[in-house]
Formats: structure tokens, sequence, C-alpha cells
């Protein structure tokens, strides 16, 4: 044969450059994570609905940080300013370009215009570099955001949910007996040992009827999501990771990087030799709900294809399916199981819509299996990330005792379709097609499609409610063999070698499970007796009464699932049937059962207490409200035939009992015997709990003791008393103005009125007296210094006296000749300052002495001259006080003594120094920060002739050896000094 020279030289030009390739030493470009841009996230719509967006992620419990969403408006903001920015920098460099060309024949210009352009280079790229980083932060951040909320969607945990509906037979009573796990053992079903030791926990073999079960369900729900239109699809196990999280899913959890809610795949063994192959990151399939989204990612649909509907067979990866609790056991939570998933694109105006349908899907499936199973409006708490509104299904399981979920719905809206890009054009009217046409060439004008999924089957689940529902049971209890729905015959493949299996038809299934008439009533009922209620709850009785007026066979229905509780609930279940019996106009409810179910509770002795007391206070309202009708006569009369019956069964046990008793020879003195025989076994036994308890207490304490040991000491800082000095001082002078307060306080209390416990004043200043000692004891137990102790000392013994004070004062025992007494002697006592005056005033001789004050001697006043007017004058009065009167403290004026002053720092020559006066924080305990009031001029007093001479105080009590009266004080340093 021969070949044609031009596809010859093709084939060798091809096989040239892949072998170039295969040996060139340049790196291929490594492959990204997907070919999908970005996701086009809708920034301006979270900046403008900032608040709605941040209670929507609250009650969502969104792992957001603090104050995202509003900084992703912030943010938006700057980036929108910042872009703008940028954009006037490069239409500016566009136009120098222009004029540089224009410039070519004046070099001068030309080079400016050259520059300016190599300034605006470096802006540009300065700017790019920052619009870059933010749009990272601002695209991770809105990223977090979780999708908006449906308006009925109720608020709060799983327990809020809502229940829409109720399906399939009556639930049998829960029982341990009906365990799948024990069921599935002894039919030969399941393998979970073998599981575990091939792969781990929570993995399993399902054998012989189990796989065949299997097959079965993923074909019965096959069968019916076909019908509906929905086109089969097997999907991929294992995807990317950034398709997963387009879709919500965290491959990692963002709380622990190192936990992961998936599985990843890693190309080599070797961290290092991963990373350097740059492979995408790979992980295996939580849902096939991943690869259904991505099967339409990055695509544009017209309108005429949607809805589109598909369904997909895949197995489910859960990394997690361990953190359950008890939800571990056997098939119901485990690492991998066989899913159809229900996956639905269609426009943004009828999501709602097809969640309905996809609802009335499910519904189908489910009611096929002849289970009972509930539809729940799942609270917001519930929500994932993506997800707008969520339907969830549980079936009734007796062998857990609960009710299990079996399937869910979700509306994503555009969440997935923005992440993904999938978008639609919109079928164009015929006013607006021309204008329709032009808008949907640019991408942007493009919407985007809105995704829903739900599930068709998840297989384990579906194998847990049919396995406890339809085991079969002999007289022994043991399990033999198990019966299905007739639906899932025509899809069992491999016959029943072993007949083990029993297909029922719908309405036999129901009656094997005895199936009555029922509605939502017996479900209401069953969820407001349960223990998620407390006794006296009456939430959800109102809408209980509207279901029974609303249907024709509520009254019976209710009665019905009420007389069940009583009769067979426990204590809680029996209060709360009497708490939410009905009260519907209608009389039919009060039926010969319901009544008689009502007598049996009074008359059994068993009945608890409480329980007992309700019943008697609604029989007690019954007979108040129904005893004027006649067709309520029976419901009437309860109260008193109760009350005759408990008490004709009193009297007939209490003689029974004695007749006994006689027949036995048992006499009053042995009863006596073996009541005290009773009582001391039960005190010895209430003996033994407590000392047990208190065994286990000391063995906690021990062990807290030993913990508390182990843990490693904290050491205290040392105390440094240099740097703790002016507090030191500052405690003092709180501490003796606080005592001061509180013994003035008590002189003014008058205690024939008002005694001092109730005076807000006294209780005021003991709090602080109290609290300010405390500061004084701790730092007697630190301080070292001799002079400080002394003075903390003084003030401890000052605070004591003022608290004995009030302990005389407030005792009952205490005479009004006492009180007088103690009020008159604190009235004359006059509280000084004592050691801390001392030492405030070393500290103003410390200042002046380091300031000094210059002094003239020219300034003294003439003493010849004085006048009534005169300072000197014994009847001088300042000008500012004329208009006071001092009472006879103004009259004893002149037996004070005299003003005390500081000592200056003096010239050798001014021997008279001493005259002149001080300011007014130099005799105030007031530690002034004004250095204008120590170092003021002299100036200002030299007008003033002096009145009467000062006593000069020195630094140290006893005069110095080497000074004489007219040599300035020694310069030592005051260790209580203020710092200059």
């Amino acid at each position: 044969m021969q070949l044609n020279p031009v596809y010859s030289a093709r084939c060798l030009r091809h096989c040239c450059r892949l072998r170039l390739r295969a040996y060139s030493s340049t790196p291929e470009r490594p492959p990204t994570s997907t070919s999908l841009p970005k996701p086009r996230l809708d920034y301006r719509d979270i900046s403008e609905n900032v608040v709605f967006k941040s209670h929507n992620a609250f009650n969502r419990k969104a792992p957001l940080p603090v104050g995202a969403v509003q900084k992703v408006a912030r943010l938006y903001d700057e980036q929108k300013d910042l872009s703008h920015t940028l954009n006037t920098k490069r239409h500016a460099r566009s136009t120098i370009g222009d004029r540089i060309r224009s410039l070519a024949k004046d070099p001068q210009k030309k080079q400016a215009a050259l520059d300016e352009a190599k300034a605006l280079k470096a802006e540009i790229s300065e700017l790019e570099e920052r619009v870059a980083r933010l749009e990272e932060e601002l695209h991770a951040l809105a990223l977090a955001i979780p999708n908006d909320t449906h308006p009925d969607v109720p608020i709060g945990p799983e327990s809020v949910a809502v229940t829409l509906s109720t399906h399939g037979s009556e639930p049998l009573p829960a029982s341990p007996a009906r365990d799948h796990v024990s069921i599935c053992r002894a039919l030969d079903l399941l393998d979970l040992e073998a599981g575990a030791t091939v792969t781990g926990s929570s993995w399993y073999y399902l054998k012989n009827e189990g796989a065949l079960l299997e097959l079965a369900l993923v074909n019965y729900a096959l069968s019916i999501a076909m019908k509906h239109g929905f086109t089969p699809v097997t999907t991929p196990d294992v995807v990317r990771s950034d398709i997963a999280r387009r879709c919500g899913f965290q491959p990692r959890d963002p709380a622990d990087g190192a936990a992961s809610q998936m599985y990843h795949l890693m190309h080599s063994p070797d961290p290092a030799a991963a990373e350097s192959h740059n492979h995408p990151e790979l992980v295996l399939a939580g849902t096939a709900e991943i690869p259904l989204a991505g099967m339409f990612a990055n695509r544009i649909f017209s309108a005429a294809e949607l809805p589109l509907k598909v369904v997909g067979l895949g197995h489910a990866f859960r990394a997690e399916a361990g953190a359950r609790g008890a939800d571990t056991r056997g098939l119901y939570r485990v690492h991998q199981f066989t899913k159809l998933e229900l996956f639905v694109l269609s426009e943004e105006e009828k999501s709602g819509e097809m969640m309905e349908e996809m609802r009335r899907v499910q519904t189908e499936i489910f009611e096929g299996l002849g289970f009972p199973f509930r539809v729940l409006e799942m609270p917001t708490e519930e929500l994932g990330a993506s997800a707008y509104r969520k339907y969830d299904m549980e079936a009734w399981m007796p062998g857990r005792g609960s009710w299990g979920e079996i399937s869910s719905t979700s509306n994503c809206t555009d969440y997935q379709a923005r992440r993904l890009h999938i978008r639609y054009r919109r079928q164009p009217t015929t006013s607006s097609s021309s204008s329709s046409s032009t808008a949907d060439q640019g991408q942007g004008a493009l919407p985007f499609a809105h995704t829903l999924n739900g599930t068709a089957a998840a297989v384990p689940r579906l194998i847990v409610a049919l396995v406890e529902n339809g085991a079969v049971f002999d007289d022994a209890g043991a399990v033999v063999s198990l019966r299905l729905p007739k639906a899932l015959q025509p899809f069992w493949v491999g016959g029943n070698s072993r007949g083990l299996v029993t297909f029922l038809a719908k309405q036999a299934y129901s009656a094997f499970n005895r199936e009555k008439p029922h509605s939502s009533i017996t479900e209401w009922v069953e969820i407001l007796t349960s223990s998620t209620y407390e006794d006296e709850a009456y939430d959800g009785i109102p809408e209980l009464v509207d279901a029974i007026n609303i249907q024709a066979t509520g009254p019976a229905e209710a009665s019905r699932a009420i007389r069940k509780k009583i009769k067979h609930g426990n204590p809680h279940q029996q209060y709360r049937a009497l708490v939410v019996r009905p009260t519907s106009d209608d009389t039919s409810f009060a039926d010969h059962q319901l009544t008689d179910a009502l007598k049996n509770l009074a008359a059994d002795p068993a009945t608890d207490t409480k329980v007992k007391k309700k019943l008697a206070a609604v029989l007690a309202a019954w007979h108040l409200q129904f005893k004027d009708d006649p067709s309520m006569a029976l419901v009437a009369n309860l109260y008193k035939q109760c009350r005759v019956a408990h008490a004709t069964r009193v009297s007939t046990d209490r003689k029974t009992i004695e007749s006994v008793n006689a027949g036995l020879g048992l006499g009053s003195d042995y009863l006596e015997r073996k009541k005290k025989e009773e009582e001391a076994r039960k005190k010895r036994e209430e003996e033994k709990r407590k000392a047990k308890e208190e065994k286990e207490r000391r063995k906690r304490e021990e062990e807290e003791r030993k913990r508390r040991a182990a843990q490693p000491k904290t050491k205290r800082k040392p105390f440094n008393f240099e740097q703790e000095k002016p507090q030191i001082l500052t405690a003092i002078a709180n501490a003796s103005q606080a005592a001061n307060n509180l013994v003035n306080a008590m002189t003014l209390v008058n205690t024939q009125q008002e005694s001092l416990e109730t005076n807000e004043r006294v209780q005021e200043c003991l709090t602080k007296v109290k609290q300010a000692r405390k500061q004084i004891v701790r730092y007697i137990q630190l301080v070292e210094n001799e002079d400080m102790i002394g003075v903390l000392i003084e003030t401890n013994d000052r605070i004591i006296a003022a608290l004995e004070n009030y302990d005389l004062l407030t005792k009952p025992d205490t005479s009004e000749q006492q009180v007088k007494e103690i009020q008159e002697g604190l009235a004359a006592t006059k509280l000084s300052n004592g050691e801390l005056g001392k030492l405030q005033e070393r500290q103003r001789a410390a200042i002046e002495r380091s300031v000094g004050r210059a002094g003239s001697s020219s300034m003294r006043p003439d003493p010849g001259e004085e006048s009534p007017t005169s300072p000197t004058s014994p009847t001088y009065v300042h000008p500012d006080l004329q208009d006071l009167e001092f009472g006879s403290l103004g009259a004893e004026q002149r037996g004070l003594p005299p003003p005390i002053r500081p000592t200056a720092a003096r010239s050798s020559d001014d021997d008279d120094d001493a005259w002149r006066r001080g300011s007014l924080s130099d005799f105030s305990d007031y530690q002034s920060s004004d250095e204008e009031a120590h170092n003021r001029a002299t100036a200002s007093s030299s007008s003033q002739p002096r009145r009467r001479g000062y006593v000069d105080v020195s630094d140290n009590e006893a005069p110095h050896a080497g000074r004489t009266p007219k040599q300035a004080p020694l310069e030592e340093e005051d260790p209580f000094a203020d710092p200059v």
C-alpha cells in the first residue's frame, strides 16, 4: 500500500514533536486544580444587605469570623475605588503614548513625557498588586458566607423542625429485639467483623439476601425516578477537591485543618514527591450530587432544555462516620454506602415547583416500601452552606427506638451555579426579542441556573428500616424470617433458596404492622407526649385541637392515641396525655374505651402519685364543665366514680391485709417489729450510699489535688517597694479618709430615729473602710521599710478603732446613755494624719530643698505701722471672710496656735524669713502636682504684712549637730519623697 506523501510528512512532524517534548529539559506547565474560572459571587448583594446576611449566618450557625459580612462590604467598596483609580491611570498611560509620538521633534518635552510614563507604570504596577491582594481577600471571605434562607424555614436547632406530613403504618413499639444488627447476624445478612478486619470500623459486608436487597432497592428507586422523567447516570467516585468545595462541601474541616470530612487521594506515599508532581488534589465523593453538579459546570443552556433532571448512581464516602456516638452502630452511619441521587437544573423562577416535585417522587418511593415515615421542614441550624431550604424524610426504626433520616431534598438556588458557572439563556418574548438577544450577547446578562438535589435511596438506611420493621419472630422470640414489601419483588434476583424472605402487598404489610387509620393527629400526640416536652408545656396543643376539629374522624383518632398513652405509656407519657387531652367541643371523644382507661388509671395502685393528682384535677375540671350537660354525663360522673372507687379500693385492701395477717397469726407486735426492721434496713442502705458518695467525693478531691500539684506553679512577681511606694501612700491616704468618713457618718446619725444598719451613708462608708483595710493589711505583710510599716500599722489601728466604735453603737444591748457617750467621744476626737502627715511634710520639704525659694529682706513690712485694717491687727478679717459667721469657733480664734509652715531654704542673711506664708497646698493632705504652688514668686506676698509668726517644722525632729539656725538644711535624700 502506497502512503500519501503529505500525510506521511504530517505524521513524521507529529512524531518528532512528541519525541522532542518527551526529552525536553523544559518542564511542562503544571496542571491547574480545575479548568473553571473563579466563582462569580454577588458582592453587590452582600454589601447592600449586610444586616440580613449577618443575621442569616448567625441563625445558621455558620463558621464565619466576627464581622465577616461587614468586612466584605468594606472591601468591596475599597476594591471599586482602587479599580476606578487603576483604570484612570491606565487611560492616562495610553494618552501619554500618543503624546510621546507627537513630540518626536522636541527632545525635552519627549523626555518629560517619558519620565511621566515611567512614573505611571510604577504606580499602575503597585495598584495592580493592591487590587489583586484585595480581590483575593474579598473572594475568600465571600465564599464562606452561606446561602440565603427561605422565609418559611424555622429558626433554631433540629428540635424545632416542623412535621409536614406522616405516611405509612402505625409505628411499632420500640424494642431492642428489633435491632437490625442482631437480626442481620441471625439471618446471616451482614458481616461487620470482616469489614473491621479488612478496612476498619464502620465498614461492612452485605451477604446473601442482604446483598440482593441492596440491588433490589437501587433498581426499584431508579425505576420510579425514570418514570418521572429523570435520566439515569453512573457517576465517578473520585472528584477534584475544588469541585467539592464549589458545591458547598468542605474537603477539610475549617475548625481543624488536620481533620477531614472527605477521603483524600495521594499520588505518591512520599509527600515531597507528591508536591513536585503538581497533581490536582483528588477526593472520594461524599455524595453523587458533587459529580452530577460538576457534569454541568461551565456550560450555558437554553431555557427550552430546562428543567434538566438526572438520577445518578454512585458510592458515598464519609470520613466522619465515627463522630456521632450511638449512631455508629451497625449500618446506620458508615464510611461507604451506595446512594441513588436526584439532581435537577431549573430556571430560577421554577426551583420551588421542582422541589415539591422531587418531594413527591421521594414520597412515592418510600410509600411503596411500607414502613412508617414522616416529612420534616428542617430548621436553619440543619441547613448546609448551599441549601436555601431542605426537607428531611425520617423512617421509624423500632430497634433504634427513634426516627432516622433516610432522605433529604435541598434547593440550593444559584449558590452552586455561581461557583460552577452554570448559566442559561432566557427565552426571548415577542415584544422584546431584539433587546433580549442584544443583552444575551454579553455573558454578564446570562442568569445563573438553580440546582436542586435529593436522595432517592440511601441503601443502608433503607435496609435498617426494612429489617427492623419487617422481622418475623417465633414464639420463643427468635427471628426466623423477613417480610419485605411486594414492590421489591420484580427487582429481586437470585430467587429465595433459603426461604427467609416473604413479599407482602402494601395492604398486607400494613396489616402485619397493625396499621390503623390515622393522620397527623396521632403524630401530634406522639410528639407532644415525648420526653422533649415539660410536664406542663402547652406548645402545640392549639394545633392539635384545630386538627381534631377539622377532620371528621379527629375525635376518635385523638381518643385512641391518648388512650394508648394512658394504658401503655410511662408516667411522663401518661401525665402528658392528660395535659394534651382533647378539648374539642365535639363530645364524641368521650367514648367508653377512654373512660375505662381513665378509671383503670385511677384504680391502679401502681400509678404514679403525680399522675394521680393530675388525673384528679382533670376529672374535677370535667365535672365542673359538663355537670349540666346531659350528653356529657359519662364524663362528668367520672370524678365521683373514681373517688368512690379509690376509697373503696383502699378500704378493701386494708381489710384484706388485716384478715390475711390475722389468718397467719401475725399480730400487731410482729408487724411493728417488721416495720422497724425495714426502717433500719433502709437507714443502713442510706448510710452505705452516703459513705460511698463521701468516698467518691474524697477520691475526686484527691485527684484534683494531684492534678493541681502536677501543674507548673506560677511564681508570683517579687514585691518591689520602690515601685509600689506610690500605691502604698495612696492606700494609706484612702484608708485614713475612709476611717474619718465612717466616724463622721456615725456622729451625724440620730440613733433615736434611725439605726446605723439602715443608714445608707454609714453602710457605704463601712464597705469602703473594709475594702481599704484589705490593702493596708497586705502591705503590712509585704513592706520591710520601718517608717512605712509604722504608718501602715497606725492606719490599721485607726480603722480598727472606727470599726470597734461601729460595733459598740450597733450592739442591741447598748443603752442610750452609752450611745450618747460614744457619739460625744467621736465628736471630740480629732483623727489626725499622724505619721502620714509627717511623711507628707518631709516630701514637701524635699521638694522645697530641690527647688529653693528666693527670699528678699526688702519685702518685709514696717512693724510699726498697724491699723484696724492691717493684717497684723488682732481684729483683722480677710475681705473674703467678712460675711461668714463662725459661731463659737470664731470666738475662740485667739486661743488657736500659730499656723505651721514647712521650713524653706534660707539664705545666710534672712534670719527672720519665717514670716512668709506657705500656699494652701502646703497645709493640706492633698498631694498637689502643681509646681506653681511650691515655686511661686515671693513677690506675690511682698505687699501683705505678716499677721502673726509661724512655727517652723524641720525635716528632722532632732536638731542637727552640724547646722546653725541660719544654715540651710542638709541635702539628704528622703526615701518617701516624690521623684524629682
